[in-house]
């Protein structure tokens, strides 16, 4: 059986999350240990889909490109602590992981603590940026990042890494090529806060491809990606398959249709707070 079907990136997020949300070391994570997830796009409906409610934070995502360039959610900028406002201040320092703790959304904790914590048993999920044609990932980072910081953690820890990716992300050359040419340290220029790129080592990515074959057995190939009046983004996949492989992966894809992450919120950029920032991009010429 084919079907062809067409998912915004919202959507795409809504299906990856379902597929996360039912992997067995995500479901044994929530029964008797830890599932933390990065504030973003991405882990907001994994939270939903694990507790049937959304995050109750008054945040739901740090850093995000947006149409004026690279900036940082309102809560993240105004005061937050995710958000480095001392000399001192360091990765492990970061709190504002979301934590699903035997299947209880938790409190706010030290990423130094809570990493401490985490057990082979254990899982931490964080967005990407960039997904490249191998299947490996890179995560945009300003001032220090923290992704090293937990990379270094689960070399000693041994939790698992998952990565959620949906094919919006996806860049023709390789993300360790994509890293090296991120100096963002040398911009001279640039739209909003100056960023590099992280090649992410050993851990789980779920794309859409990925999500369709888990929740149903079905395959999915991408054939366009883009849209309009709305589905700017999106991507058009066929999915093929035994009859009921495909019915089963049309049933939660249509589960997924319609969904929408909250507004985004942004300070009036001669407010913000955030160093560094570098808009606007030229001054204007007087």
């Amino acid at each position: 059986m084919l079907a062809q079907i067409v998912l915004t990136p919202a959507e795409s997020k809504k299906l990856i999350a379902k597929a996360i949300a039912r992997l067995k070391v995500v479901q044994l994570a929530v029964k008797d240990g830890i599932v933390a997830l990065h504030p973003s796009s991405s882990t907001y409906f994994i939270v939903e889909e694990i507790t049937g409610a959304k995050p109750k934070t008054n945040y739901w995502v740090c850093g995000v490109v947006t149409p004026k360039g690279m900036c940082v959610e309102m809560a993240m900028a105004l005061g937050s602590t995710l958000t480095p406002h001392e000399e001192s201040f360091g990765p492990g320092d970061l709190q504002g992981t979301w934590i699903i703790e035997r299947g209880q959304f938790g409190g706010e904790e030290k990423l130094s603590s809570l990493l401490y914590r985490m057990t082979p048993s254990d899982v931490y999920v964080k967005g990407v940026n960039a997904i490249d044609p191998e299947g490996n990932v890179g995560i945009l980072f300003g001032l220090e990042g923290s992704m090293g910081y937990i990379q270094t953690a689960r070399k000693k820890r041994d939790f698992t890494i998952i990565y959620p990716a949906g094919l919006e992300k996806l860049i023709p050359i390789s993300v360790k090529q994509a890293a090296q040419e991120a100096q963002f340290t040398r911009y001279e220029a640039g739209m909003g806060m100056p960023v590099g790129l992280y090649p992410c080592p050993a851990g789980v990515t779920v794309t859409e491809v990925q999500a369709i074959e888990m929740l149903s057995g079905a395959s999915a190939i991408p054939i366009a990606s883009g849209g309009l009046g709305g589905a700017e983004g999106a991507v058009t996949l066929v999915v093929k398959g035994k009859a009921d492989e495909v019915q089963t992966a049309l049933a939660f894809i249509e589960q997924s249709k319609g969904a929408k992450l909250p507004d985004l919120r942004l300070c009036n950029c001669n407010d913000c707070p955030v160093p560094d920032c570098k808009f606007p991009m030229f001054k204007q010429q007087r």
